[in-house]
């Protein structure tokens, strides 16, 4: 039976190149682009088909700033009845300012975390034994100045600590890390032998990510360039850590840029007691406690 994978925020920049990488690479799986635009989607799904005119494709809505419309993804998702083999949780937003979300969250901590948390959550029961997920950070998760753990509860709502509201972004993808490493530690428990990565893109000024273009001045990008990807350098390890029997196995770990670069991330995020109350307080947020 055809397997299916889904990469979040698929219509441009990193989420883009992942989902043609995989159609130029490996045929024979059915590619989910889970969008909020579908005009958008679509556009970039015949542009994929363009290039690739064997690629089985299909856009579905998702906007993961929306509890109620993830819901509704892995419902129409489970109407193809496919068997589920990867996940890449892409999907995301950046800056500095936040606002309160229909659900009530820090809109960058819900699009960023917690909309792929409950994605994830779902679509676990869909998946194969030998399924992948890949969570997508930043090196941004351990800011420049260091960043302290403020509790779930304050990073979920703004308001409540204007640094933290600040640094939504970074403590967004702090949290793609602990989850990734603690959805590994319970599979592992529950004897479930999905492979589990997170990844660090890198600084992709090409992206939509990064709104304001006139920022990279030839000295940033210098100051920079260490950090520097492209979309297509990036998506190829995402590809990598998605098909390649190296990575079917092992523990969660943490890739800077390229699949063969794994390396540690910041200490915080190895922090076993604040990945489980980000965990629980994740599960009531989304009501999958009740």
């Amino acid at each position: 039976m055809r397997k299916a994978v889904i990469v979040t925020g698929a219509n441009s920049g990193l989420g883009f190149e992942t989902t043609k990488q995989i159609a130029q690479r490996e045929p024979d799986y059915q590619l989910i682009m889970a969008c909020r635009n579908m005009s958008k989607a679509e556009a970039a799904r015949e542009e994929i088909i363009k290039d690739v005119p064997s690629a089985d494709i299909l856009c579905l809505e998702l906007d993961t700033s929306s509890l109620a419309k993830v819901r509704t993804f892995v419902e129409e998702f489970r109407k193809l009845d496919m068997p589920l083999y990867g996940l890449v949780c892409n999907a995301g937003v950046a800056g500095r300012s936040v606002h309160e979300t229909a659900d009530g969250f820090n809109n960058i901590f819900e699009t960023n975390y917690l909309g792929h948390f409950l994605l994830t959550q779902l679509l676990l029961p869909m998946m194969t034994t030998d399924g992948r997920i890949v969570t997508v950070s930043s090196d941004r998760h351990d800011a420049p100045k260091g960043i302290t753990w403020p509790g779930a509860d304050v990073l979920a709502h703004p308001g409540k600590n204007p640094r933290a509201d600040q640094l939504s972004y970074s403590y967004s993808k702090l949290c793609m890390i602990l989850f990734a490493y603690e959805l590994d530690r319970q599979l592992t428990a529950a004897g479930q032998p999905l492979a589990v990565n997170t990844v660090n893109p890198g600084l992709m000024i090409e992206t939509g990510l990064a709104k304001d273009k006139s920022r990279f001045t030839p000295k940033m990008l210098e100051h920079y360039a260490d950090i520097i990807a492209t979309a297509a350098d990036s998506a190829k390890m995402i590809v990598n850590l998605m098909f390649d029997s190296e990575f079917a196995t092992g523990s969660a770990r943490y890739f800077d840029l390229r699949s063969n670069h794994p390396i540690a991330s910041s200490d915080l995020s190895y922090d076993k007691k604040v990945a489980r109350e980000l965990w629980d307080y994740s599960m009531d947020a989304v009501g999958l406690n009740k």
